[in-house]
């Protein structure tokens, strides 16, 4: 549910964009769209029960590598078709990636005695 906000809302910064249908996003339509979905993805924490429990400074880092990989993978014409039988699988993909990257960051921050405490 988390990642599905995170892509509607981030849909809403394509409204805006010049940019051809069959491409990536690319400059300020990229960036803005890179924006949007992580400042999405951080609010949605607050009413994520799993994610509360995660310190924002390593919750960012998901959040910024999820819309990374989105702004990668998705066509505008993906985004803007909502097709969930193309969108779902690559949501999923970029989730799961930058959740195990979290995850990592997080032992080895805690391995190192530097994991922090919000």
């Amino acid at each position: 549910m988390l990642k599905r906000v995170v892509l509607l809302a981030a849909l809403f910064a394509l409204c805006a964009s010049t940019e051809s249908l069959a491409q990536y996003l690319t400059g300020s339509g990229r960036e803005n769209f890179i924006r949007s979905t992580a400042n999405g993805c951080m609010r949605a924490k607050i009413n994520d029960e799993e994610g509360k429990i995660i310190p924002n400074s390593l919750f960012e880092g998901h959040c910024r590598c999820y819309a990374n990989a989105l702004a990668d993978k998705l066509t505008i014409a993906d985004m803007q078709s909502d097709n969930k039988a193309v969108t779902d699988p690559i949501v999923k993909a970029a989730a799961l990636t930058c959740y195990q990257a979290m995850k990592a960051e997080a032992l080895r921050l805690y391995n190192a005695g530097q994991y922090p405490k919000q």
